[in-house]
């Protein structure tokens, strides 16, 4: 979002009004949790782990809080993380095997793949075939979408309708294929970053 508001205001309008999986995660832990775990909301902290520091500055805009509570309290890098965990001393192999807390469980396979890279074109994919068929997908795939790859283009049937998408990886990318959109030289219904 900063991005595009820095260097391609014109394309705002056209930006999904979906939290990213970081916010979205940190609202639901806000909103469910303190019930669930007998605490006021201020007193809950969320701490998010993520590969970018972006994520740091997304987490103090301040859409992403209510009544001056953020959705994520703190932001760590996966660097960051692994410099805490190593100056703690802790050795994973020496630690006895834990079940993941699920507060939530799982909800969908769509949700599952929201967090990677190709996974938020995926799940609107399946929700889109199935909206627009009536019907359950019986192989709800779309792997062109996935990958790490810079820039992925590809088409996708749906009941007869073609739609154009775009999967992005890294801003360097993000800038070239804007500036495409920008300038006419490709048309997409659908663009992830």
């Amino acid at each position: 979002v900063k991005f595009a508001e820095q260097y391609f205001p014109e394309l705002l309008p056209n930006l999904s009004s979906c939290k990213s999986p970081q916010q979205m995660l940190g609202a639901l832990c806000k909103s469910t949790l303190p019930g669930e775990l007998g605490i006021p909301k201020e007193n809950l902290v969320v701490v998010s782990i993520m590969p970018c520091t972006a994520k740091k500055f997304e987490a103090k805009r301040p859409e992403f809080a209510e009544n001056n509570i953020p959705d994520v309290d703190h932001v760590l890098t996966t660097q960051e993380l692994a410099r805490m965990i190593e100056e703690a001393g802790l050795r994973f192999i020496k630690l006895e095997p834990e079940s993941f807390d699920m507060p939530m469980g799982f909800k969908t396979g769509a949700g599952v793949i929201f967090g990677n890279s190709g996974g938020v074109s995926e799940a609107v994919l399946r929700y889109a075939a199935e909206k627009v068929t009536g019907q359950k997908l019986e192989s709800p795939d779309f792997p062109a979408v996935r990958g790490e790859d810079g820039l992925r283009l590809t088409t996708v049937a749906v009941d007869g309708i073609q739609l154009k998408l775009a999967v992005v990886h890294g801003l360097k990318n993000a800038r070239t294929l804007a500036e495409k959109v920008r300038n006419g030289q490709i048309e997409l219904d659908l663009i992830e970053v």
